[in-house]
C-alpha cells in the first residue's frame, strides 16, 4: 500500500507533507508523494489542483517574537513521478526583515534546483516568476520515479560532520567540540596548521559559516578552504608551515537538520546579539548558545594569539559584498588588499565596489563585525549571491563556491603577511 510512506514520514516531521489521496488515478498511477522526513528538509502547505500540478507553500520561520519571517529556504522530495510533467507553484514568499516588510527572495532571475538522486543538483530552465501572485512556476520533467527539489543546493549537517571526521585523522588538523546548539548537537572548531613549527611566529587566519541555515553556499566555500590547506599539496604544506587556520564549518547546525532558515531553536539570530552576548551571564548561554560558545572560542584565540584576518561569510540573493567595523591602520590596509586580490583573482563579483566601511545607521550594529569594537578582531562580513552574476556569466554551481573558497583562504593569508 501507498499510505505507508507518509506515515513514516508522520512520525519523523510535524505536518508531513501530503499531496494527493492514497489511490490510483484515473491513468491508473499511484499518487504523487511530497516527502519531507529527512534532514534539512522543509515545504509547508499543499495544494492539490490536479493529479500533476500543485500550489506549493513556503513554510518559513519566525523569530522568538513572531516576527521577522524568512522565506528563503525550501526542499522536499517528489516520490511516484516517472513518466510525468509536473508544474509546481511556490508561494507564500513574502516576510520582514529587521521588523521592516520584505520583498520575496525570489524573481525573474530566480533559479531553484533539483535532483535525480539527491546528491548532484541542477538548475531549472523552466520557472516563472509572477510578482502579482508572488509565485514561482517550475515545470519538473523526471527521468526517474523520485526528484529533490531545493531552493539552493543542499548541505546537511551531516556532510559537515563526515568532513570533520575525515580530516580531523590528518596530523596536522585538530578537529574539537567547542560547545553544543540549543538542542544539543555539537558546535566544531578546526585548526589546520604544521604542529612541528612552534605557532609563534605563525599569521591567524579564522574562517566561519552557516549563521543562517538557508546560506549553504557558505558551506561548500568554506569546505574547499577547509580542504584545500589540509591537502598534501605543496601549496597548502607552505601555507601551514606560516599560518594557523581555524574555521568553524557550521554555527547554526538545530536549524540546519530542522530545515528551519534563519533563527536557532529558541528563535534568536545567530548573526545579531554579538554585542549583547556577555560570557560571564548564564542567560546568553542558554538563549543564544550559538553565539556564546563560538565567540568564547574567537575571543580566547584572539587573546593568546591575534587573529589577523577574520571572515563571516553569507549568502544574500542579489548583492555580493564585503563591509567591516574596523577602521584603523594597519588592519584596514590588510582587508583592503584582500578585497582587491579576490576581486582580481577570484569569481569575487562585489556589487560595491570597494570595502565597506560599516556605519551604525547602514543596518544592524549587533553582527558578528561588532568584535571589532568590543575587542579589536579583524572581522569581515562576505555576502556572495545566490543569483547570477558577471564574472561566471549565470549562477555559482557548488563546484564554483568550493574553488572559490580554495582560492580566497590562500589571499587571506597573503594579504594578512
Amino acid at each position: 500500500m501507498r499510505i505507508l510512506p507518509l506515515l513514516l514520514a508522520a512520525l519523523a516531521i510535524a505536518r508531513p507533507a501530503l499531496a494527493a489521496e492514497p489511490s490510483l488515478t484515473a491513468t491508473n498511477q499511484p499518487p504523487v508523494l511530497f516527502n519531507t522526513a529527512f534532514e534539512s528538509a522543509s515545504l509547508g502547505k499543499i495544494e492539490k489542483l490536479s493529479e500533476t500540478e500543485f500550489r506549493l507553500h513556503v513554510k518559513g520561520q519566525q523569530d522568538a517574537r513572531g516576527r521577522n519571517r524568512q522565506a528563503t529556504w525550501f526542499l522536499f522530495r517528489l516520490d511516484d513521478v516517472a513518466g510525468r510533467e509536473l508544474t509546481l507553484h511556490l508561494t507564500s514568499f513574502k516576510g520582514e526583515y529587521n521588523d521592516k516588510p520584505a520583498n520575496a527572495p525570489a524573481g525573474a532571475w530566480y533559479r531553484p534546483v533539483f535532483s535525480e538522486n539527491g546528491e548532484t543538483w541542477q538548475h531549472f530552465t523552466d520557472a516563472k516568476w509572477e510578482v502579482e501572485k508572488d509565485e514561482l512556476t517550475l515545470i519538473v520533467r523526471p527521468h526517474g520515479n523520485t526528484v529533490w527539489v531545493s531552493h539552493v543546493p543542499p548541505y546537511p549537517y551531516a556532510r559537515a560532520l563526515g568532513m570533520i571526521a575525515e580530516l580531523g585523522r590528518l596530523p596536522h588538523v585538530r578537529a574539537e567540540v567547542i560547545g553544543r546548539s540549543v538542542l544539543g548537537r555539537d558546535l566544531h572548531l578546526v585548526t589546520v596548521t604544521n604542529p612541528t613549527k612552534p605557532d609563534a611566529g605563525k599569521t591567524v587566519i579564522w574562517m566561519q559559516a552557516r549563521q543562517h541555515a538557508w546560506e549553504t553556499g557558505t558551506s561548500f566555500l568554506l569546505e574547499g578552504a577547509l580542504r584545500f590547506v589540509a591537502s598534501d599539496e605543496p601549496a597548502a604544506r607552505k601555507l601551514r608551515d606560516e599560518n594557523v587556520f581555524l574555521f568553524v564549518p557550521l554555527i547554526n547546525p538545530d536549524s540546519v537538520v530542522r530545515g528551519e532558515v534563519r533563527f536557532n531553536a529558541n528563535g534568536f539570530d545567530p548573526n545579531r546579539q554579538w554585542d549583547e552576548v556577555d560570557l560571564r551571564d548564564k542567560r546568553w548561554l542558554e538563549r543564544n548558545p550559538e553565539i556564546w560558545y563560538v565567540k568564547k572560542a574567537l575571543l580566547a584565540q584572539h587573546a593568546r594569539q591575534p587573529i589577523a584576518l577574520a571572515l563571516n561569510l553569507h549568502n544574500t540573493e542579489m548583492n555580493e559584498y564585503m563591509e567591516t567595523m574596523a577602521d584603523t591602520e594597519p588592519t584596514l590596509s590588510r582587508m583592503q588588499r584582500f578585497f582587491d586580490l579576490a576581486v582580481a583573482q577570484t569569481t569575487f563579483d562585489p556589487s560595491r565596489p570597494k570595502l565597506t566601511l560599516y556605519l551604525s545607521t547602514s543596518g544592524p550594529a549587533n553582527s558578528t563585525n561588532c568584535l571589532w569594537r568590543e575587542a579589536g578582531v579583524p572581522m569581515m562580513l562576505m555576502e556572495q549571491r545566490i543569483g547570477p552574476g558577471r564574472k561566471l556569466n549565470g549562477i555559482a554551481t557548488t563546484k564554483d563556491r568550493v574553488e572559490l573558497g580554495r582560492a580566497l583562504i590562500a589571499l587571506m593569508a597573503e594579504a594578512a603577511k
